[in-house]
């Protein structure tokens, strides 16, 4: 537009200057009027085209140093002109994108965080000066208690660890190695470092996981195989044994030969002891999910109490627990059945105590006490293992069936020797 208004002018002022060559000695101060008229019309056109000239000038370099500043919000307006127009669509057009990405950015960094933080895998990322510049919320917990470790230095937080996990830090690649918990008990970890380069620096990425409840299902599926080829060719043999004997037996009565009855019948016997030997490993390798329902707590007592007495210490729990109540309780009289055992022999033992623990993790613990001579290492490491048993007529199924049970419920089964004497087992349980 101002540069149609400069084109009239100046066609103006070209036919202003061929008049007065024509007749400006006729009537001089009619043409100095006009003269002085144009001149002034001209120099304020000027005037304000320089002034919109500044004004656009200003208006693009504050929209820039805004986008320096990282601000996406500005816009320019149109000012009516084609020459600028363009160039203040294709600007806002641009800022419109930036901040269409940076929003989705955002929202894409708010996720990433948030499943960080929830997530059970501990990460640290360390800048090159061995400074902590991100942990989750996960190793805020381990090394912290919850407070912050951001800025903290990296030097100093490995310095306060264990042997094995300061070495395992040091490697690079992937690396496993056990720690002890709280309760003594050794748990697998897994580590693995890599490099990670942001904004041309070469950060340190350390992702820690406990690997120990995968191991322990591994070991369980590779028991359960073993279980199902074991008992496979156990039937396939027992079957034309048990048929074979059942000849024997009726042959025998022919004889007249009573030595021989009792031999039959003692292979029987047995027979019949190794069918139910096979069946109760076929409940391990086959084991039905839990059918969850609310567990009443105080029905479940009472029936437990009734078949194996026991004293209760502690008032049953609040928190609600969903579990099959009937595993459960397959579970506790498993557990309550061994504690009677363990103490048969000692005259005068004080009864077998269950107690009732709400921890902070949403969780209730059960704990049973015993009042025997306690477990010997070896028996603490080995009993949830299947086949193992220090009884004389045991079978080594009924604690690793107890483990597998609690396991299908996202729960924990652990053993402890007691400073005194005895042993306490604890079935812990996840809340609703």
């Amino acid at each position: 537009m101002m540069s149609k208004v400069i084109a009239l002018l100046f066609i103006g002022q070209l036919v202003f200057t061929i008049a007065a060559a024509l007749y400006g000695p006729l009537y001089p101060w009619i043409f100095l009027i006009l003269g002085m008229v144009l001149f002034t019309v001209i120099g304020y056109l000027y005037h304000v085209y320089n002034q919109t000239q500044a004004n656009i000038q200003r208006s693009i370099e504050q929209g820039l140093l805004s986008l320096i500043d990282g601000d996406f919000s500005v816009s320019i307006a149109p000012k009516n002109d084609p020459t600028y127009d363009r160039v203040f669509n294709l600007f806002n057009q641009c800022t419109e994108k930036l901040r269409k990405e940076r929003q989705h950015l955002y929202q894409r960094e708010m996720l990433l965080d948030k499943v960080l933080n929830t997530s059970p895998v501990i990460t640290f990322l360390v800048s090159p000066d061995h400074k902590i510049i991100f942990a989750n919320r996960a190793a805020e917990l381990m090394f912290k208690e919850g407070n912050s470790l951001l800025g903290h230095s990296w030097h100093d937080i490995s310095e306060t660890l264990d042997d094995d996990f300061a070495q395992a830090l040091q490697n690079s690649g992937e690396s496993i190695f056990t720690l002890k918990d709280q309760h003594g008990d050794e748990q697998a970890w897994h580590l693995a470092k890599s490099s990670v380069r942001i904004h041309q620096a070469s950060h340190t990425l350390y992702l820690l996981k406990s690997i120990t409840h995968e191991l322990g299902r591994q070991e369980v599926q590779t028991w359960k195989k073993v279980i199902r080829v074991l008992s496979h060719e156990l039937n396939n043999s027992i079957a034309p044994i048990s048929s074979m004997c059942h000849s024997g037996q009726l042959l025998a009565q022919n004889l007249s030969e009573p030595r021989l009855d009792r031999v039959f019948s003692s292979i029987s016997r047995r027979i019949g002891h190794l069918n139910e030997f096979i069946k109760g490993y076929g409940e391990l390798s086959k084991l039905k999910m839990p059918n969850k329902k609310p567990v009443n707590w105080q029905a479940l007592v009472e029936q437990l109490n009734a078949l194996y007495p026991f004293e209760l210490t502690t008032a049953l729990p609040l928190k609600q627990v969903v579990a099959d109540e009937h595993q459960l309780e397959q579970v506790l009289i498993n557990i309550l059945k061994n504690a009677h055992e363990a103490q048969s022999e000692l005259i005068g033992a004080p009864l077998v105590q269950v107690s009732f623990t709400e921890q902070k993790q949403q969780s209730v613990t059960i704990a049973v006490r015993d009042f025997g001579s306690g477990m010997a290492a070896e028996v603490l490491e080995n009993a949830l293992l299947p086949f193992y048993s220090t009884k004389h007529a045991g079978t080594g199924l009924g604690l690793a069936l107890c483990r597998e049970i609690v396991e299908a419920h996202q729960g924990k089964l652990a053993f402890r020797n007691c400073t005194d004497r005895g042993v306490v087992v604890s079935v812990s349980l996840p809340c609703e």
